[in-house]
């Protein structure tokens, strides 16, 4: 299966090298790139793509607009930050605004093309740094303790490697189970924790702790 990807990037020599990198893995199918996020909601509407990658500081419409834009309407759209600073203010907003994880442009070419993959089928690149910070900008409440009680013992397990920020098939080869084990079970926590994301499941444990 080939997956369609779309690129809003202003640097035309990142956006076509970004570009060149995905498409040397047959999994990869660029199907447009653009330098800003202006026409983002009409551009997913008609391309129905299955992952966007977005930088953040871009002209007339930025990423993060369009990130706010494209997910009001349609929450399930998958977009992926591309951005130069892992701490930056920007990206933190970009998480809360509902981004599904972000790619370092200074990340190898393998890094990157793991991360695009890991979105793709359900994954949230989120390293532990940036949730921590997230964290502060929710309230914790009191029902996280009972939430976190309904988990198994190996769901907590699997929560606990997602803390460490590892994605679902690093988690797989440390627990010795299948990718597909560790999304179902993914799945599990995400209905018994009532979030929608890593980054939610994530900042719960840690709001927990």
């Amino acid at each position: 299966m080939t997956y369609k990807i779309i690129i809003f990037e202003d640097n035309i020599l990142m956006q076509q090298s970004l570009k060149e990198l995905l498409e040397q893995d047959d999994d990869f199918c660029v199907s447009g790139t653009y330098d800003n996020a202006k026409d983002i909601v009409k551009i997913y509407e008609h391309q129905q793509p299955d992952l966007i990658i977005s930088d953040i500081d871009m002209p007339d419409v930025n990423g993060l607009e369009g990130l706010e834009k494209l997910k009001k309407k349609y929450p399930d759209s998958k977009v992926m930050i591309f951005t130069v600073f892992e701490e930056n203010d920007k990206v933190l907003s970009a998480i809360c605004l509902g981004a599904n994880g972000y790619i370092l442009k200074s990340s190898s070419s393998k890094k990157i093309t793991e991360s695009v993959k890991d979105v793709i089928e359900g994954g949230s690149p989120l390293t532990p740094i940036i949730a921590s910070k997230i964290l502060q900008h929710f309230p914790k409440r009191q029902a996280i303790e009972n939430d976190m009680d309904m988990l198994s013992k190996k769901e907590k397990e699997v929560l606990d490697w997602m803390v460490k920020g590892y994605s679902y098939k690093m988690i797989a080869a440390e627990l010795d189970k299948s990718v597909e084990t560790i999304r179902t079970q993914v799945k599990h926590i995400y209905r018994k924790l009532n979030v929608q994301s890593n980054a939610e499941a994530i900042l719960k444990a840690l709001n927990k702790n």
